[in-house]
């Protein structure tokens, strides 16, 4: 009866687990929103999209936007030219360039921006803010309706399949250990220092799955 107990606890724990990494995971990584360079912008409604309280977009009227970066505004005007779009920023600055369906291009087909100086120190790239040319490419997505999010949804899938693997191994390691070749063994059985490293490796198993499941893989890795 105490074992029985022991194992529904231990049961409810490791799917509480995964609901609370996928529901983290669907939070940060399967909202949708736009890219701005490197930062992301999560849609809070059809007219707005932050970062935080103090960076965000927001569409102000049918071609005007406001972008509030680290609390200082400013707005941006679209508009068609020909076949390209105009973006006139209250600092003077203008660009422009052709929508290709995922990237506003300049004459020769590059996505505008692409070109830009980065400057780094000892290898590590020195933070100088998001520039008016990838704003451009995000108010091109706002303007199109090409939101995107920061990953996909079988990323979810492959993460809960590693957790279960994880779970099994440290549940039952000689099952996991001799899984697709127990065949080849008359009486298969590991060692109790086997079971030990099974277990191990079910545990790092399962912090990959959370990891995943969660984002907090791409927040390391990105």
């Amino acid at each position: 009866m105490e074992g029985t107990k022991k194992r529904k606890i231990l049961l409810t724990g490791i799917v509480l687990i995964a609901v609370v990494s996928l529901a983290v995971g669907g939070y940060f990584t399967l909202r949708k929103g736009i890219y701005a360079g490197e930062s992301f912008f999560y849609r809070i409604s059809d007219a707005r999209y932050e970062q935080n309280k103090s960076n965000y977009i927001e569409r102000t009227t049918g071609s005007g936007f406001k972008i509030v970066a680290d609390g200082e505004e400013k707005t941006v005007s679209v508009y068609e030219n020909a076949n390209l779009l105009v973006f006139s920023f209250s600092d003077g600055t203008s660009l422009e360039g052709s929508w290709d369906g995922e990237y506003l291009t300049d004459s020769q087909g590059f996505p505008v921006g692409w070109d830009e100086i980065q400057f780094s120190v000892n290898g590590e790239p020195i933070e100088a803010g998001i520039s008016n040319a990838a704003y451009c490419q995000a108010l091109c997505k706002i303007y199109f309706g090409k939101e995107e999010t920061i990953s996909v949804w079988y990323f979810s899938v492959i993460g809960i399949l590693v957790y279960i693997l994880g779970v099994v191994s440290i549940l039952h390691p000689d099952e996991a250990h001799f899984f697709l070749s127990r065949w080849k063994y008359h009486n298969p059985e590991l060692s109790e220092t086997g079971r030990l490293m099974e277990q191990i490796g079910g545990v790092a198993l399962c912090v990959l799955g959370v990891s995943i499941m969660s984002g907090i893989l791409l927040v390391l890795v990105g």
